[in-house]
């Protein structure tokens, strides 16, 4: 119980000195002190959400990228015009017409043909028509015919202007040719053109087969020839050779 003689004033006075001290031991005890067990597990926790983060932005770009993929339109191939049809069947011809022709082969046999006949035969214009190898085809009796395929040719100048006309008139006309034994064969063969859907042929025909028995020695499967054009007193003549 307050003493009735203590003087009120003094008494508030003594009070205000004091509350500041004691307010300031309630702070100082109230404050939290964080112990290094506290540390290691607020580490703990700050890695499991950083981790937690990384986790969701990845599966976040994983779905984006799949939805991308499941919304991208597939690529349609546009269908072929009727020109680009027309391009592709041409394409195709000219592949089957194409041929890569081998050199020429210049040697003793291609020398020794060309001073026969410029020489003995005094025969001039001399030209080389085509260089290939001999099929079966060509040899076989029931063909009877010796083909040189026009995208073959080494040379389209061995005929005259009136030459060209007895072909497209007559279809045919006869011609000389000598063989790779440097003799004139017996019988002349003939001339003739045949017009192909890819392309026309040069052949020679009627005795052929006669022309391949008496030189069977050199005219086998795949040998390779030359057949040379040359104009004897202005008669266009043939000649193989052997190469």
């Amino acid at each position: 119980m307050e003493d009735q003689n203590e003087d009120p004033l003094e008494l508030r006075l003594m009070l205000q000195a004091e509350l500041p001290k004691t307010t300031l031991a309630v702070k100082a005890t109230s404050r939290y002190v964080m112990t290094e067990e506290d540390k290691y597990y607020l580490q703990k926790i700050n890695e499991l959400i950083q981790h937690k983060i990384q986790l969701f932005s990845r599966q976040d770009q994983a779905s984006s990228s799949h939805h991308h993929q499941l919304t991208k339109k597939p690529v349609k191939k546009r269908p072929l015009s009727s020109i680009d049809e027309n391009n592709k069947k041409r394409m195709k011809i000219q592949d089957k017409k194409m041929h890569v022709r081998s050199p020429a082969i210049s040697n003793d046999t291609t020398d020794r043909l060309k001073r026969f006949i410029t020489g003995e035969m005094k025969a001039s214009n001399l030209k080389l028509v085509i260089q290939k190898i001999l099929y079966a085809t060509d040899l076989a009796k029931n063909q009877n015919r010796l083909s040189m395929p026009m995208n073959q040719l080494e040379t389209l100048d061995f005929l005259t202007s009136d030459e060209k006309q007895l072909l497209d008139k007559y279809g045919e006309f006869k011609v000389p040719l000598l063989g790779p034994t440097l003799q004139m064969h017996t019988n002349p063969m003939t001339l003739r053109m045949w017009h192909l859907k890819t392309t026309s042929n040069y052949v020679l025909k009627t005795n052929w087969n006669q022309f391949v028995e008496k030189n069977k020695e050199y005219l086998t499967v795949n040998t390779k020839v030359q057949v040379w054009s040359f104009r004897r007193e202005e008669q266009l003549c043939f000649a193989i050779a052997c190469v």
